[in-house]
């Protein structure tokens, strides 16, 4: 049964990743909602926070201070993420964080260290049930030891991101595709595997018009032994892939909706799924954790490893080697 009382949150940078997230919760769901948008544009979001029915306020603050608002989604570019988790986790108010959580694993160390209370990361593809499918596999012991997995999530952004928004600052997005999608391989990674101890990554610019990296390979290995290598190219062909090696078998994901599983006699297995809207789901979950009903599927350990495995990744671009995390 829906709680009595939707959970009512505040997004923090109204954008167009933060109207996504509102859209896909606001008059439809029946646990979860938005009550107001912090901006420091308010003509500019004027009209889709009358749309939304969302109340416009200046500052973070005004929102920690409204005991209406039961959590805020952070939406920003992730170089002001580390500021709004540290003012959350002070006022104790919860808090969900749109991926990369941070830059640098000293920032996150500094902004959860900050207060305390429900910090969270939005690394919505956790709720496709794809991944599920898989993370439910390997918990059962149907891969056995998981040994190897391969990963890559590409796209076109060519004549999306342009020079002068912040997306294609490099200071921002390192590394290509890195923040804008390789680090959700690495979150499914960390959650099929466990931490991740060490990585060795490449990454090249050959597309003369895309102001980012065009193309990124990395090598993480694990603490329970395996290694993972992840490729993100920002200049082809859209591709969401992974694929996990165990002793038992294997599970490859063709896409958000197909997955396969192999064993090791060559029996085979495809399960396909409806769509789903995963930022919904997210959200829900965030509702569901402020109210005590249910855990949160991603911890803040797994986040800060990754943390420290993307600014790995541009540790060893600095270093042109293997870098420990």
């Amino acid at each position: 049964m829906p709680p009595a009382t939707k959970t009512q949150l505040a997004i923090l940078g109204m954008g167009r990743w933060g109207e996504r997230l509102v859209r896909s919760v606001q008059g439809v769901s029946d646990t979860t909602g938005f009550r107001a948008v912090v901006t420091t544009s308010p003509d500019r979001v004027a009209p889709v926070a009358r749309d939304l029915g969302l109340a416009i306020l200046p500052d973070l603050d005004a929102a920690l201070a409204d005991k209406a608002i039961d959590g805020i989604v952070i939406a920003t570019p992730h170089s002001r993420h580390a500021k709004a988790i540290a003012a959350c986790r002070r006022a104790g108010k919860p808090v969900l964080v749109e991926k990369p959580f941070t830059l640098t694993r000293a920032s996150a160390d500094a902004a959860v260290a900050a207060g305390d209370g429900l910090c969270l990361a939005a690394h919505n593809r956790r709720f496709l049930p794809v991944a599920q499918a898989v993370q439910k596999a390997i918990a059962a012991g149907e891969l056995g030891n998981v040994l190897h997995m391969e990963a890559n999530f590409s796209g076109n952004v060519v004549g999306r991101y342009v020079t002068g928004n912040w997306r294609s600052d490099t200071s921002e997005s390192p590394a290509g595709g890195l923040a804008g999608s390789g680090i959700h391989m690495i979150d499914l990674m960390i959650g099929y595997a466990g931490p991740i101890t060490s990585v060795y990554a490449v990454s090249s610019r050959r597309v003369a018009n895309l102001p980012v990296d065009d193309t990124m390979v990395a090598i993480f290995r694990f603490a329970a032994g395996g290694r993972a290598v992840l490729s993100c190219v920002t200049a082809s062909t859209s591709c969401f892939r992974l694929k996990v090696f165990g002793t038992a078998g294997s599970a490859e994901i063709h896409d958000d909706t197909s997955v396969t599983f192999l064993g090791l006699d060559g029996t085979r297995r495809t399960l396909e799924f409806p769509r789903v809207d995963i930022e919904r789901a997210e959200l829900e979950a965030f509702g569901a954790a402020i109210r005590g009903e249910a855990e949160f599927p991603v911890t803040l350990d797994e986040v800060l490893n990754g943390v420290s495995a993307f600014e790995g990744v541009t540790r060893s671009l600095a270093a042109g080697g293997t870098v420990g995390i």
